[in-house]
């Protein structure tokens, strides 16, 4: 239940009572489950971003772009990096 300071009263909105949590989604209405890693992408090719997502191997990340498609795979590298935003060209 939210901590009553938080509710704000605004004259001419209509307030309603928060909605009881979901008991699929969890305590906190997050999914059950593990999340799939990702890579974000700048796509050159159609100035859009994208995600690539890691394979059940875990040894490569596949995706495509949002746009026109174009397959985009990258390999897990042994030394790994810590960035998660790369270009697509």
């Amino acid at each position: 239940m939210p901590d009553p300071q938080d509710i704000v009263d605004i004259p001419g909105i209509a307030t309603s009572k928060p909605a009881a949590p979901d008991p699929a989604r969890g305590a906190a209405g997050e999914r059950p489950g593990p999340a799939v890693p990702f890579l974000m992408i700048w796509f050159r090719c159609c100035h859009a971003y994208g995600r690539l997502y890691k394979d059940r191997d875990g040894t490569r990340y596949h995706g495509r772009c949002p746009k026109c498609l174009a397959s985009c795979e990258v390999p897990v590298g042994d030394g790994g990096t810590s960035r998660r935003i790369f270009e697509a060209s």
